[in-house]
């Protein structure tokens, strides 16, 4: 954050703070002052600041806005750590090591590897084809879409310059593929955030949500890569050297595959018969862990150490998720919410269900920035109340939870996910990245507008 940007962000809290003080000595509890944090929130993250550090901000105000001393706060705090979204915090972490696992055993390498091999790479269609069904199988799996692609990268791009394909079509193949695997992964941050929310189970949220999702990203940004490639070829190529960027799995990552992909399905299967809530994520991630590094040969110490390895850099992400519920459980407090609902309800009496759902996927998808876990849980308060009202059933709202929440990931702007997978395929061409996400932006809002139709 340079520039304008740190001083404006300064402002913006400093005025906050001011009518923080004011709405407290006022008694002004119970009016739509209330939302003054996540309004805060939302223009701090509009203006680059850290999202936890925008999220401390936004806490801060709604504590003194309300009056909550900082016992009270910190036992709120303390409330939070058992709370849904913290618990959602946790299985990222979980999720980042247990990807780490699959890597250093070599599991993730190898399933790329068969997957290529199973569909083959003599046309650019096959290849095209092979390298999205990779990246949603990593993405499925690691539950992160940088690291995916960044796992797929150094097996695929030898390949890609050997058939010609070019730097950006390889960025859209990388994008779309990842993000299908993210909405449909079992233990993925946004499936098991909208499972929750919604109060769904995975099979029900597969055939609502997640497919319907997934395969339309996955196929438009198939015919994308080919229609960039068309577009790029002859201007844009890949260097010979990358011809040497071959990798080599480990001699026991077969094994390794072969027991995570095992204990993933078994423990996948056993969740959907027994109807499992979210928290039997808390019990998948470390057995799926514990049985690859036990095939992959990796002793238990150097697994913890890499399960350690891979939570890390996810670390901001907990500690967002914690900051995040008591920030939304003081905004409860000050009566925010009842006033905004008694605001909009002359409005949703006369809005049927199908319009109710847009104009909450509207309201995620433009008006709330952040994390998306973090946007979730914010249209869940803020709307939730209002669905048996209304009578939306609970596959539509996962599928308004979901598209309100992901489709940013592809437009209106270009976002870090989007620049990343420009990065990983070492392309520089943001044009080409942007038609790419307009196109799955706009075909993902015909598909909801469809979609609530057909479930409401």
């Amino acid at each position: 954050m340079t520039g304008w940007k740190p001083r404006a962000a300064a402002g913006v809290f400093g005025a906050a703070l001011v009518a923080a003080v004011v709405l407290l000595l006022t008694g002004s509890a119970g009016t739509l002052w209330g939302l003054t944090p996540i309004v805060v929130y939302a223009i701090l993250v509009l203006l680059d600041v850290d999202v936890v550090l925008a999220t401390l901000g936004a806490l801060v105000i709604a504590a003194m806005q309300t009056g909550t001393a900082p016992l009270e706060l910190g036992e709120l705090m303390g409330e939070s750590l058992g709370s849904f979204i913290a618990i959602v915090g946790l299985i990222v972490l979980l999720g980042g090591g247990l990807g780490r696992v699959v890597t250093e055993t070599g599991a993730a390498a190898t399933m790329v590897r068969a997957v290529l091999h199973g569909i083959g790479i003599s046309t650019r269609l096959r290849f095209r084809i092979g390298v999205m069904a990779s990246a949603t199988l990593l993405a499925a799996a690691l539950g992160t879409l940088s690291g995916a692609s960044a796992l797929l990268v150094p097996i695929v791009l030898p390949i890609a310059a050997a058939l010609r394909l070019t730097p950006p079509s390889m960025a859209a193949m990388l994008h779309a593929g990842a993000a299908a695997g993210l909405v449909t992964g079992p233990f993925t941050p946004p499936v098991v955030t909208v499972m929750g929310a919604a109060q769904l189970g995975y099979g029900d949220y597969l055939l609502n949500a997640g497919i319907p999702m997934a395969v339309v990203v996955w196929l438009t940004g198939l015919g994308m890569s080919h229609w960039i490639q068309r577009r790029t070829e002859g201007t844009e190529a890949y260097p010979d050297e990358v011809a040497d960027d071959q990798a080599h799995a480990p001699a026991a990552a077969k094994r390794a595959m072969a027991g995570f992909l095992g204990s993933m399905a078994v423990l996948v299967v056993l969740g959907i018969v027994f109807q499992a809530g979210y928290t039997y994520v808390l019990i998948v991630m470390p057995v799926s862990a514990a049985v690859t590094a036990l095939l992959g040969r990796m002793a238990p110490s150097a697994a913890l150490q890499a399960m350690y390895r891979g939570a890390q850099p996810l670390l901001w992400l907990f500690l967002l998720f914690w900051l995040l519920n008591p920030m939304l459980e003081l905004l409860e407090k000050s009566g925010a919410y009842d006033a905004l609902q008694n605001l909009m309800a002359p409005t949703l009496d006369g809005v049927g269900p199908w319009l109710f759902c847009m104009i909450v996927l509207l309201v995620g998808w433009l008006g709330i920035s952040g994390a998306a876990v973090a946007q979730v849980v914010l249209l869940q308060k803020l709307f939730g109340p209002a669905l048996a009202a209304v009578g939306v059933p609970p596959g539509a709202w996962a599928a308004v939870l979901l598209g309100s929440s992901q489709i940013d990931w592809f437009g209106p702007f270009p976002g870090p996910d989007m620049i990343g997978q420009m990065g990983l395929a070492r392309s520089r061409n943001l044009r080409m990245m942007m038609y790419n996400g307009w196109a799955i932006m706009v075909a993902n809002l015909a598909l909801f507008a469809v979609l609530f139709l057909v479930l409401v």
